[in-house]
């Protein structure tokens, strides 16, 4: 594969399993670079999702950026629709400016702790999508992940990131 075919995978089809281990080491360390991300922190992981090798968000990813940005995020509804609970949340940045999202999980038959976790859950998912949609990120965060039925996390592999005035270690998934 030439590298012009391997950029329209990576770039325009949004598939990174072209990627070699060293290449997949550089994008990682970009994606977090240009959205100010540690990642040192592991804030992304690789997984497989229909058929492409994608990266998504992990919860270190959402908090950093809360934090990086001055993101205030705030609860505006919760509700039952039918066996399902929804809980919206907005999010505003230091700049004014809002945005809202959704985060739902099905609750039929739950009782107890696994309704207590479904309510919760249902905020976490909402929090960290309204923070990936205002910082501009079209990426999927982890309490999504979890929801998809066929997904494969990639195996983690330590490896060295070599950057210009530094070494830095990082866990990648390949």
């Amino acid at each position: 594969m030439n590298n012009l075919e391997v950029i329209d995978q990576v770039m325009i089809k949004g598939d990174l399993s072209v990627l070699n281990t060293q290449q997949k080491v550089e994008y990682y360390a970009s994606v977090c670079k240009s959205v100010g991300l540690n990642p040192l922190t592991k804030p992304l992981e690789y997984i497989r999702l229909n058929g492409k090798e994608v990266l998504y968000a992990t919860k270190g990813a959402t908090e950093q950026l809360r934090s990086i940005h001055s993101i205030s995020i705030k609860i505006v509804a919760r509700d039952k629709i039918e066996d399902v609970y929804v809980v919206t949340a907005e999010a505003t940045g230091k700049d004014g400016r809002c945005d809202s999202a959704t985060g739902a999980v099905a609750i039929t038959g739950l009782k107890g702790d696994s309704l207590a976790n479904a309510f919760m859950k249902a905020e976490t998912k909402a929090k960290r999508r309204v923070t990936l949609s205002i910082c501009g990120l079209n990426m999927l965060d982890e309490s999504e992940v979890e929801s998809i039925p066929i997904t494969e996390k990639q195996q983690t592999k330590k490896v060295e990131i070599k950057n210009d005035t530094k070494n830095i270690s990082s866990e990648f998934n390949q």
